[in-house]
């Protein structure tokens, strides 16, 4: 399908943010004009979600040992996830079975819905009496690699699929128990929105690396 002018300047636009946003994480000056081939976007899209996943699961780790009760997982009906309701390929032959073009709507689509939510869960862990310094440093980053990953995903759809559109993706809806006057209220939410974070990071993290094996190196690696 042929791009039109209109298409080409929008596709153009993301190319030369996500370029930014990627080479400011690796601390080097972006150049005002990239070309820049699908290899590389998902070379560097692999590398944000290695290391997003990396630092959701080591605040995960941190709030487990500082704040988790045995009891909430005795007496409290575990939460599902807010991205619960989006259709994810769950096995690693569900995942080989899915078009490219699914699996990056749904990836997107399970980054959009966490835009909010981590408007609302820096702030909480900011508010967190016995976080370290690391802690919040560490959601801070997820949150703005989270940004980067979903523009790059998006990036590659509109070049790769011109005209597809995004997949839907559910509401947040956790803001109350985070803000919670109930101390045990609030970190069990807390508790349940990290587990959550960390296991998102690790979905898209394995998404991005099956579809870079796939369409980069046709599958031989």
């Amino acid at each position: 399908m042929q791009l039109t002018l209109t298409q080409t300047c929008s596709l153009g636009s993301l190319l030369l943010l996500l370029v930014s946003n990627l080479l400011l994480w690796e601390n080097v000056v972006a150049l005002p004009q990239v070309q820049v081939s699908t290899k590389d976007l998902y070379d560097r899209l692999v590398v944000q979600s290695h290391d997003n996943h990396d630092l959701a699961l080591q605040v995960y780790s941190e709030f487990t040992q500082k704040f988790m009760k045995v009891s909430w997982l005795q007496y409290r009906k575990p939460i599902p996830c807010h991205t619960a309701s989006i259709p994810t390929p769950d096995s690693r032959e569900q995942v080989h079975n899915t078009k490219t073009e699914d699996i990056l709507k749904v990836t997107i689509s399970t980054f959009h819905a966490w835009k909010d939510a981590m408007k609302d869960l820096v702030p909480a862990v900011v508010a967190l009496e016995g976080a370290s310094d690391a802690m919040l440093s560490r959601v801070k980053a997820v949150q703005e690699k989270n940004e980067v990953l979903l523009e790059g995903m998006k990036v590659i759809l509109n070049k790769e699929y011109p005209g597809i559109e995004e997949g839907a993706y559910p509401a947040w809806t956790g803001q109350a128990d985070l803000k919670s006057p109930n101390e045990d209220t609030r970190h069990f939410a807390l508790f349940n929105v990290i587990r959550c974070l960390s296991r998102d990071t690790h979905r898209a993290d394995n998404y991005l690396k099956v579809l870079r094996c796939r369409e980069v190196y046709s599958n031989a690696c």
